[in-house]
């Protein structure tokens, strides 16, 4: 079994990317796979279990912050934080009706009947499987570089494909028109600039066998993290409903 030593002398291969790309594809790691959005795709989740869906994630989004999408700007260097700062308007920081998505995501929610109230609830008492994503993904952002940028590839990686489903199925089963829908919408488009924006980092900051580890824990972590957060709203939704 290899040292914690020889990961640190060991070089870094030249396919790196190939080696993520390769742990991405693993079924357990699949988004689309989840449970959750397999009802979802289908058309099978209920309607009023779709708004409560709509509630519930709403608090990852509402605890999107600065301190989220910058936790690794510390390890990166020159330009490369560029690449976080265009993430981070892209998600939270666009003006209000120009697509920050904490506000098309409300619009999603308001658009299956969900309340201020119930929204500001569920911001205020999330669930654990919920916060837990976000707080998975500043964890691994504040260890290091390797860890940060491969946080946020392996996640961007999976949402065009997850939420391009997604948006074709909200249109199809539930009826669901264009700028409900935007959020997901939205995310086909901006994370396909931003997965290949962190796919070029990658090189510079995975240097050594060590590195390799460190983000293949970070990536294969933040997909359970998201799945687990679907799971718990599932979980949920079920006891609810019964379905």
């Amino acid at each position: 079994m290899a040292t914690a030593l020889d990961l640190r002398k060991a070089t870094a291969p030249r396919d790196i990317d190939t080696i993520l790309a390769a742990d991405l594809k693993r079924p357990e790691h699949r988004y689309l796979r989840t449970p959750l959005v397999a009802l979802i795709t289908a058309g099978r989740l209920p309607k009023p279990a779709l708004k409560d869906y709509a509630i519930l994630r709403w608090s990852f989004q509402a605890h999107a912050t600065p301190a989220l999408m910058l936790s690794h700007a510390a390890y990166l260097t020159g330009a490369h934080v560029h690449h976080l700062l265009e993430n981070m308007y892209d998600e939270i920081m666009r003006p209000n009706d120009e697509g920050e998505h904490p506000g098309l995501w409300v619009r999603f929610a308001k658009g299956l009947g969900a309340t201020p109230d119930e929204l500001d609830d569920a911001a205020r008492h999330p669930i654990a499987e919920v916060i837990g994503f976000p707080q998975t993904m500043i964890g691994f952002c504040r260890q290091g570089a390797a860890q940060g940028i491969t946080t946020w590839f392996a996640d961007e990686a999976q949402l065009p494909e997850a939420h391009g489903a997604t948006a074709l199925a909200l249109r199809k089963f539930y009826g669901l028109d264009d700028p409900t829908i935007e959020y997901f919408l939205e995310h086909v488009r901006a994370d396909i600039e931003h997965t290949g924006a962190s796919e070029s980092l990658i090189q510079n900051y995975i240097r050594s066998g060590l590195d390799i580890a460190r983000a293949r824990r970070a990536a294969s972590v933040t997909l359970w993290a998201w799945r687990e957060m679907h799971e718990g709203i599932l979980r949920a939704v079920r006891k609810k409903y019964a379905f």
